[in-house]
C-alpha cells in the first residue's frame, strides 16, 4: 500500500471559485474512489503555505497519479504528492 498527502495549491482560476471548493473536494473524493484510492481525510488549511491537503492510501502510484493528473486538468488547483511512512516502515528502512 502507498500511503500519503496530497499538497494542493490553488491557482489564480480556483481561487476566482473558491465558493465552489467545497463541491469541488466532493467531486475529487469521487474520483479517487473510482480509482480505488482511500480519502483518509480532507483538510483545508487557510493561512497554510498551502490551501489544502488531502490524505490518502492506495494500492501503488499509478491511481495516485492518474487521480492527480485527472484534477489538475480542470485548472483550479496543483498538487503535489509526498509518500509517508509508518514508525514500522522507516526502522526497516533505516
Amino acid at each position: 500500500m502507498v500511503k500519503g498527502v496530497v499538497l494542493v495549491d490553488y491557482t489564480d482560476q480556483g481561487r476566482r471559485a473558491i465558493k465552489d471548493s467545497p463541491d469541488r473536494a466532493e467531486a475529487s473524493k469521487a474520483e479517487a474512489a473510482k480509482l480505488g484510492i482511500q480519502v483518509k481525510d480532507l483538510f483545508y488549511t487557510p493561512g497554510g503555505p498551502h490551501d489544502a491537503a488531502i490524505v490518502i492510501e492506495a494500492e501503488g502510484p499509478e491511481p495516485i497519479n492518474k487521480f492527480m493528473s485527472s484534477v489538475q486538468s480542470l485548472g483550479n488547483v496543483k498538487m503535489k504528492f509526498i509518500r509517508t511512512f509508518s514508525i514500522d516502515e522507516m526502522r526497516k528502512m533505516v
